[in-house]
């Protein structure tokens, strides 16, 4: 019994050093479907760690739009606001007019204030004038948030020559009037005295027809816009007329015979919005140079013949005078008669000046800024927003509205 035993157990220890004997099939199985796991769960984790990673920049780009748009809309309701009260202000100024007699010809306009209230509640810091009136910086509620910022700025459309001002055949005569000398200026070509420019006379009346609400095409006859015989289909294989006003000046380039620099030359100093008269304390200088020459009495208009007239040191005067006064925050020239009056002051030794039909003139100028457009910029960490709106100083309400 023992012997067996032994020999049993020699018998296992010989099998032991020898191993074991795998005879066929595939050997490290194991390990490949180990690598193999490894390197799927790898890539799904690279795949999901890249995935965060976005998605996590993607929601800190949403939330730091967010934050600039909100900020940029904040600096507009602000503005807004003030403009909003320019009613209120008025019939204050209405009711003090008794004790202080002088202080209607002051022409207090709440707009030119309106983007400093605006950057005040942006930066927590006010200044008028060049001089600190207050700075709540750091204190909560006042400003915005670190990395955070937003400006403003406001310019009045009255400035502009109202292009859908064509419902009576007056409007049409003076709007063509003007249409017709904004678009020669940008041409070199001389044209001899009384001659008209044939392609851009067609232009203007274009742009009118375009935007007026009868479908009978206009035409220029001895000096006056008129009806012409054929339908408004003579304009052209263009866009066909609107027959309606203009929603936006960009409408200007559907206009048959508008060319992309004609507009570019005339975009500033249109406007398709419920402008009155033209402001002249914001109106360029060629603009209010045209219609000063334009209303001088016959004999003479040769006073605006030539670079520098009297009346082109009359204008810079003007310009440098309203400019000094918009810096101090006042409007400008309080009225018309105030403009008007420079020119007869002119030093004889500037030249021969120009006797002004005045009376015309202050049917088509004023002092008054009734449509204002404010932009407004926000931006949070790197990212911006900005909006642009048109506002109606009556009303207070938005009369055009767009975000970019």
């Amino acid at each position: 019994m023992t012997h067996r035993l032994l020999d049993s157990l020699a018998a296992v220890r010989a099998a032991l050093d020898v191993g074991p004997r795998v005879r066929g099939g595939p050997k490290g199985v194991a390990i490949l479907i180990v690598l193999m796991v490894v390197a799927i769960l790898s890539a799904f984790s690279a795949e999901y760690q890249y995935k965060a990673y976005i998605r996590l920049h993607v929601a800190a780009n949403m939330r730091d739009e967010t934050v600039a748009y909100y900020h940029a809309r904040a600096s507009m309701e602000v503005a807004r606001l003030v403009i909003k009260s320019q009613n209120i202000a008025t019939n204050m100024l209405n009711s003090i007019a008794a004790l202080v007699p002088n202080i209607k010809n002051q022409n207090i306009e709440l707009w030119t204030f309106a983007c400093e209230f605006a950057n005040a509640f942006c930066t927590g810091k006010l200044t008028l004038m060049g001089k600190p009136f207050f700075d709540f910086t750091g204190m909560k509620g006042v400003g915005v948030e670190e990395g955070g910022f937003c400006k403003c700025r406001a310019s009045p459309e009255d400035g502009r020559i109202n292009v859908n001002k064509v419902d009576t055949p007056e409007d049409k005569q003076a709007l063509f009037v003007e249409l017709y000398g904004e678009l020669l200026q940008g041409k070199k070509e001389d044209l001899a005295p009384g001659e008209v420019d044939r392609d851009t006379a067609e232009l203007a009346l274009n742009i009118i027809d375009f935007s007026d609400a009868d479908t009978t095409r206009s035409d220029f006859v001895n000096g006056a816009v008129v009806d012409a015989a054929g339908g408004e289909g003579a304009l052209g294989r263009g866009a066909e007329p609107k027959d309606a006003k203009f929603d936006t000046l960009e409408e200007l380039r559907l206009v048959e015979g508008m060319t992309p620099e004609r507009y570019c030359a005339i975009s500033d100093k249109f406007t398709p919005y419920a402008t009155q008269k033209l402001n002249l304390n914001t109106a360029p200088l060629s603009t209010l140079r045209r219609l000063i020459c334009d209303n001088a009495e016959p004999g003479t208009q040769s006073a605006c013949y030539g670079f520098p007239t009297a009346v082109d040191m009359g204008l810079f005067c003007s310009d440098m005078c309203r400019t000094l006064r918009q810096a101090l925050m006042s409007p400008g020239w309080g009225n018309v008669n105030q403009f008007l009056t420079l020119f007869d002051k002119l030093p004889p030794e500037w030249g021969e000046r120009p006797l002004i039909k005045k009376a015309e003139l202050q049917k088509r100028l004023g002092t008054q800024s009734r449509v204002i457009r404010v932009e407004t910029v926000g931006g949070s960490f790197g990212t911006f927003r900005g909006l642009s709106a048109v506002i109606d100083t009556g009303s207070g309400e938005f009369v055009y509205w767009r975000e970019r």
